[in-house]
């Protein structure tokens, strides 16, 4: 069998990239049917550990169909990669790219640095013009990209000189004082006098006393002059609130890490299982949902030209609404940076994002997240599970975001796709209106003599194990413009990320599953996967993002057991199908009765 020489070869060295023309057929890759060898090879590399990476487009055209065949089977493979099948041969195979970066190198400068806009502007406007630029596929896109991150970068770095270390201010009766104390001190070290020891202790008390004076009196002031209107207060309860935490020696499942490299390693390990699917399969599902993809890529074109383009207003007006006091990504380019670009940079912005429509693909680089961990409160620190990961993402990214997503806002509210039970991700609903809802379901029911059964369920890392197939296989059904599929397929495809501990930074690893966090379509594609969660007549159901509950109500207690356990039962249906895990340990019912007497269940 074929597979035997592909063992064969992946044992020569832990890394390996092996592409060919395998004429393996299996909708897991687009083709439209499995054929025994696509059955074999898929098998195989579910056995072995390895993974296979094909186009989105089919590679092989005959004369009434087109298949997916040649393709580039890799083992421990943790870059970020692009793979396109490219029609340039009259072969009747296309030629196949796969750019992947084994190390993203990103100009940066040492310490704090004061940088002279003017300057930084003047200096991209000098640079080669980027906007021009003729993109005719998404391998040349990434390539602007890349070309656009350094020009800014270089920009910045040209246009900053290095701030001095300032001296810290020292109160003039404070420094009255040192100066006294350091005397007195060389002269009781000299002499051995214990009356200046006497003196030297008494010149401490008095400098620690009148250090406490000091700073209780700075603090009065700020207190005084504290109001909401200039953010005075907010940034003061911000400092007061956030308090660092170093992350302490971690208990990994081999060793114990110690370094912050070692303990960045550690979280990283403990993320990337959490970026996985959860351990429900319907074969079924799986089948039709694979089925619906491979149609999909196999029929869509390369390019799209039925897209609203990109106008520079938009970009201004979602600039100006950035704010300056965000952490950039991994590329180090501030939102301040970006607020200050000159309107040539806006244009290759707008280039970018059209090019990201026109052919269905989010650049590679900014798949890539740097995570932050925060530990969650009450929780274990010495236990990589504890952390809760904050990703940063490349700021620029965020606003081709916006502008994609504005399109998807779009078509959902034109078309009403939405479900009106989700209050979250949309526009002039909150928290408080879906717990105003609930509140006068059970306040309504009260003033009827009604009790109401109320079930709260936890979906178990419902953002981070969002089955991505079955997404795109969802907003496909939502007949969502072809090329926001495609981008979406893209976006979701091969993001990596590195968790950051202090100055360190983790191998990279690959997301395997979940819709990005710290994104701006990361939560509305999770609505939407949630969206046709099954409804029930004689219950009420209520979501907030992840957050649902159900509800019934009646004067008989055995019927609202009865309504909300039919109800349940087809949400656990709907959730095995979709691959969703209900965390049942943080899953409650609660009953609300004027009745002091409610039967126990």
């Amino acid at each position: 069998m074929f597979t035997f020489d592909i063992e064969n070869l992946i044992q020569l060295s832990p890394n390996q990239i092996i592409c060919g023309d395998y004429n393996a057929h299996h909708t897991s890759w687009g083709c439209n049917n499995d054929n025994p060898r696509g059955i074999r090879l898929l098998n195989f590399v579910n056995s072995a550990g390895i993974e296979i990476l094909a186009p989105s487009t089919p590679t092989r055209f005959g004369n009434n169909s087109s298949s997916t065949i040649d393709l580039a089977i890799v083992r421990e493979f943790l870059y970020p990669y692009d793979i396109t099948s490219l029609p340039e041969l009259s072969s009747d195979h296309n030629p196949v790219l796969l750019n992947f970066y084994f190390k993203y190198s990103i100009p940066s400068t040492n310490g704090k640095t004061k940088t002279n806009w003017n300057k930084f502007r003047n200096h991209i406007n000098n640079a080669e013009n980027t906007y021009n630029i003729s993109i005719t596929s998404p391998a040349e896109l990434d390539s602007l990209v890349e070309k656009f991150e350094y020009q800014i970068l270089d920009a910045k770095i040209a246009a900053s000189s290095p701030i001095s270390n300032l001296q810290t201010y020292i109160d003039p009766r404070i420094r009255e004082l040192n100066n006294e104390r350091n005397f007195v001190r060389k002269m009781f070290q000299r002499l051995r006098d214990p009356a200046l020891k006497t003196k030297l202790n008494q010149l401490n008390k008095k400098i620690t006393k009148l250090n406490d004076k000091i700073e209780t009196e700075s603090q009065i002031n700020t207190l005084i002059n504290v109001t909401t209107d200039d953010g005075t207060f907010w940034n003061l309860t911000s400092r007061v609130n956030k308090k660092r935490h170093n992350i302490p020696t971690l208990n990994g499942p081999a060793s114990v890490a110690v370094t912050n490299k070692e303990k960045a390693n550690c979280l990283a390990d403990s993320l990337e299982n959490q970026f996985q699917l959860n351990d429900i399969h319907c074969e079924e599902t799986e089948t039709v949902v694979g089925n619906c993809i491979g149609s999909f890529l196999n029929t869509t074109p390369n390019i799209f030209n039925d897209f609203p383009p990109t106008h520079t207003d938009e970009l201004i007006n979602c600039i100006k609404k950035l704010k300056k006091n965000k952490a950039p990504g991994y590329d180090n380019i501030s939102n301040k940076i970006i607020l200050n670009l000159p309107l040539n940079s806006i244009y290759t912005l707008q280039k970018i994002t059209d090019s990201i429509m026109k052919f269905g693909h989010f650049p590679t680089r900014w798949k890539t997240a740097t995570i932050i961990p925060i530990l969650k409160p009450g929780k274990d620190p010495t236990d990589p599970v504890s952390y809760r990961p904050i990703s940063l993402l490349p700021s620029i990214s965020k606003i081709a975001e916006h502008i994609i997503l504005s399109r998807l806002n779009e078509f959902l509210e034109e078309n009403n796709i939405l479900m009106p039970e989700q209050f979250g991700f949309r526009k002039n609903l909150s928290t408080t209106h879906q717990l105003l809802r609930i509140t006068e379901y059970i306040q309504e029911g009260l003033n009827n003599k009604l009790k109401t059964g109320a079930v709260f369920l936890d979906i178990q890392k419902a953002f981070d194990r969002v089955w991505q197939d079955g997404l795109i296989h969802k907003l496909i059904k939502y007949n969502t413009p072809r090329y926001l599929v495609k981008i979406f397929h893209s976006y979701l495809s091969n993001r990596i990320f590195a968790v950051r501990v202090n100055n360190e930074l983790s191998n990279t690893k690959i997301i395997k599953a979940g819709v990005s966090q710290g994104s701006k379509i990361g939560p509305i594609l999770f609505a939407l996967y949630i969206n046709d969660m099954p409804k029930q007549h004689n219950t009420l159901l209520s979501i907030f993002a992840d957050d649902t509950v159900i509800l019934a109500r009646n004067k008989n207690h055995n019927f609202i057991h009865l309504a909300l356990n039919k109800h349940l039962k087809t949400l656990e249906d709907w959730f095995a199908k979709w691959k969703i895990q209900i965390n049942a340990g943080k899953t409650e019912a609660i009953i609300f009765s004027n009745s002091l007497n409610y039967p126990p269940h």
